[in-house]
């Protein structure tokens, strides 16, 4: 049956409105970010020319210029700076542990240093879960082995997982949240691991890595909208193809890959992925952040004073 005339016209006008509205939206959207930017610190929207953000104080780099630039911040944006920090920190801490290990192995570097695994004396004395001298009070080998890896296949996998998914959850929570996520999370890891194998030496990011999954599906579950919903459902695969290699994969962890899992639904449970833009919230996560970091430089320095002992 053809369309009347007016029916016709009816349907082209609604059409014609609806592409009007999403051009709006569209200019509206292209005006916004031309002129802000999201502060990586607090998530406030603040103008692209600032250099400092003027709710939280944090310094934010200006929007670069040129080629060279845009790739730059296309690999390693500023909403991703805690994450690059932290891959740095992992990759520096296997660079050290080599050498340790190549010196007391005679000083070269053979094929089980670098696709197998790192002696287990070297990983003691550089910070790994060893349960003998947690019970005796060393706690803080309950943050230090969340930094370290036993070899070059470990790091890569762990490395890949971090760069893939740390910008999203860091841009998502902001640097200063997304940090003491990921030491929290990490800890719990390593706590679960310390009750559930308390006679294996344990090392690894990947409970920390678990937490920041555990924080998006949380995220997806909070947020009941369609987009909320595909990401809830990818990370809880995520988590599932992840314990499920856990568990068949012999020399994993998985009581680590649990607790940080269950730490970060807590964790997103718990914490609003909103900016904080009260003085109060920002100085509070400044807080939380700066102590977290301060608590694995504690530890590191205590493991290195008493390394000579192991």
């Amino acid at each position: 049956m053809p369309l009347s005339p007016r029916l016709k016209w009816k349907i082209n006008r609604y059409g014609q409105s609806v592409d009007e509205r999403l051009e709006k939206v569209k200019s509206l959207f292209k005006s916004v970010m031309n002129k802000q930017k999201m502060c990586p610190a607090c998530r406030a929207l603040i103008d692209r020319k600032e250099k400092v953000c003027p709710f939280c104080g944090e310094k934010v780099s200006a929007a670069p210029h040129g080629g060279v630039g845009r790739l730059l911040d296309s690999l390693l944006p500023q909403q991703a700076r805690n994450t690059t920090l932290l891959l740095t920190v992992n990759v520096f801490l296997f660079g050290l542990m080599m050498v340790a290990s190549s010196r007391s192995h005679g000083g070269g570097f053979d094929v089980n240093t670098l696709l197998g695994s790192i002696d287990g004396r070297t990983l003691v004395r550089f910070g790994a879960k060893y349960s003998l001298l947690i019970a005796e009070g060393e706690w803080w080998r309950f943050l230090t082995p969340v930094f370290l890896h036993g070899s070059l296949l470990h790091l890569g996998m762990n490395a890949w997982v971090l760069f893939d998914l740390g910008p999203a959850v860091e841009a998502l929570y902001g640097s200063q949240k997304f940090l003491v996520l990921y030491i929290v999370t990490g800890a719990a890891g390593v706590v679960l691991s310390f009750l559930w194998h308390p006679y294996a030496i344990s090392i690894g990011a990947s409970g920390a890595i678990f937490g920041l999954i555990g924080a998006m599906i949380a995220y997806g579950f909070r947020n009941r909208r369609s987009v909320s919903d595909a990401v809830r459902n990818m990370f809880v695969r995520w988590a599932f193809y992840g314990l499920l290699f856990g568990f068949l994969m012999p020399g994993l962890d998985n009581a680590a890959h649990i607790g940080g899992l269950v730490a970060g639904i807590a964790f997103g449970g718990i914490v609003s992925d909103m900016p904080s833009v009260t003085e109060a919230s920002i100085y509070t996560w400044k807080i939380l952040s700066a102590l977290a970091v301060l608590a694995v430089l504690f530890g590191f320095i205590m493991v290195g004073l008493r390394s000579g002992a192991y």
